[in-house]
């Protein structure tokens, strides 16, 4: 497991770091810790390395928000748990933006991180057992539900774009690997399955994903895509 912490506050991360000590002997489950107290130096480390699974980021330093921060973050990797810390709790909700996991108020009480890395581990660990098998020219790839972006129909055949750039070719029917997939997903167009996870906004006719990836939606199926995004919104932070 690897977590991470960007804090301007050198205190405030020297005091994390021993309740991050005091959790990792109890549960021994930490085996990377790294700590960053700029935005320019942690997101240097995503563009270089990005294989951090938890990331815990202030809210608020002095030339971004933590909020546009994020941003950047989870167009490197989508699929980062993310949760925030605050000295100011109205500014939580903005987390929603860019699907935060949770957040915790400063000043921060072991039993504060100890319940949310149980939470956050608990779901990382629940999406390894979710994964689909994909066979394509005798080869056999194992994805995992997480690292889908979108699926399309493709000259007959089913690509599945992923988080680490690359596509994979399936040769089921659309419907069969929608039926494979759980509630994050959501079939927008005859043509195209997305995941909700990697989803900003949802526009007239269209999906605007990460990286300003844009896939249609069809009318009839608008409504109910707004519904679902917005519950899984709601649904996804604290």
């Amino acid at each position: 497991m690897k977590i991470c912490i960007c804090d301007d506050e050198k205190n405030f991360i020297h005091n994390f770091q021993l309740l991050l000590k005091q959790y990792s002997k109890k549960h021994k489950n930490i085996n990377q810790f790294n700590s960053f107290e700029n935005e320019n130096d942690l997101l240097s480390y995503f563009y270089s390395q990005n294989d951090i699974d938890i990331l815990f980021l202030d809210i608020k330093f002095q030339t971004y928000s933590g909020i546009e921060i994020a941003k950047k973050i989870r167009d490197i990797n989508p699929s980062v748990i993310l949760i925030f810390l605050t000295s100011f709790p109205e500014y939580a909700l903005s987390g929603y933006k860019v699907k935060a996991f949770d957040y915790l108020v400063k000043p921060l009480s072991y039993l504060q991180l100890e319940n949310v890395l149980d939470q956050a581990i608990s779901e990382l660990k629940s999406n390894e057992k979710h994964f689909l098998i994909i066979k394509d020219s005798g080869n056999i790839f194992k994805i995992k539900f997480p690292e889908i972006i979108y699926i399309e129909t493709y000259n007959r055949n089913i690509l599945f774009h992923l988080t680490s750039g690359s596509e994979i070719t399936g040769h089921e029917s659309l419907k069969a690997y929608e039926d494979k997939l759980d509630e994050r997903f959501y079939r927008c167009h005859t043509g195209y399955i997305v995941n909700m996870a990697y989803v900003t906004s949802i526009q007239k006719d269209c999906a605007i994903l990460n990286s300003n990836v844009t896939v249609p939606v069809s009318r009839y199926k608008k409504k109910k895509f707004q519904m679902l995004f917005t519950d899984f919104l709601c649904n996804s932070i604290f």
